[in-house]
């Protein structure tokens, strides 16, 4: 695979999301609205103490880097890829020197590149104005915490892409976009695993849902080589079986448009 010419779909693709940055500003507003509204929830759960270990500093630093990488690694790959599908255009695409799947990853990437860099900085600044630094984090966390993100990032594209190359198969799979979100939503972006029912906590971890957000929220707030050793190979395990079945999914999906002649 020649990298090089993925290496240039990207930058062209970042260029492109630094022009179009007007979308990245209006997502500055919700993101900030959406922080301190969820802030203010939590600062009225929060009247009697710590939660399942989590402080309030804690856990309004854990939302800020849960919506940080859901706003980071925000894409339109789900409804491109459902456009694709449903409109034969794909079928163009397949015949281009590039694989489909890679050419789309690349092409998201700029803008995940671009959403990494202005998120952070913002997510950042309302940690401090909000609540203050986070007294628990480890500099020792730093490179765990950089890897745990790449994978949620990645885990989601994954996943997000299958879903949109269940159209094949199905009419409308919309409904499992919406259960995805929800699944997210709920096993980790806005809870933290240990907020759960108990009987709920192994369901939870037994899912990739949460290794998208939990997981590295879970090492920034609270850092541990025990825990990073135990989430972090997940992780990559979860990956793993996204990028595999991703391109089996593609590969026969791709092998039957060409035999019904595209």
């Amino acid at each position: 695979m020649n990298l090089r010419k993925y290496a240039i779909i990207t930058r062209v693709s970042l260029s492109n999301a630094i022009a179009y940055r007007a979308s990245t500003l209006s997502r500055f507003c919700f993101y900030t609205l959406f922080i301190y509204v969820f802030m203010s929830l939590w600062r009225a759960i929060y009247q009697e103490g710590s939660v399942h270990g989590y402080s309030y500093t804690q856990i309004v630093w854990y939302l800020i880097m849960t919506e940080f990488i859901a706003f980071s690694s925000g894409t339109n790959i789900f409804s491109s890829m459902n456009d694709d599908v449903k409109s034969g255009s794909i079928a163009y695409q397949i015949g281009r020197p590039t694989h489909y799947v890679f050419y789309q990853f690349a092409n998201s990437m700029g803008q995940v590149i671009l959403n990494l860099a202005a998120f952070g900085i913002l997510a950042a600044a309302l940690g401090f104005l909000f609540v203050g630094p986070m007294t628990t984090f480890q500099i020792a966390g730093l490179l765990p915490l950089i890897i745990s993100i790449t994978l949620g990032i990645l885990l989601n594209f994954f996943l997000l892409m299958l879903i949109g190359l269940s159209a094949f198969v199905l009419e409308d799979n919309f409904a499992l976009f919406l259960i995805y979100q929800k699944a997210t939503f709920m096993l980790g972006m806005f809870l933290p695993v240990e907020f759960l029912p108990v009987w709920l906590q192994p369901v939870a971890k037994s899912l990739p849902f949460s290794y998208i957000y939990w997981a590295p929220a879970r090492i920034f707030v609270n850092y541990t080589p025990e825990i990073a050793l135990e989430l972090i190979p997940r992780q990559f395990i979860w990956v793993s079986c996204a990028v595999a079945a991703t391109l089996l999914c593609y590969r026969l999906c791709a092998r039957r448009l060409q035999v019904n002649g595209g």
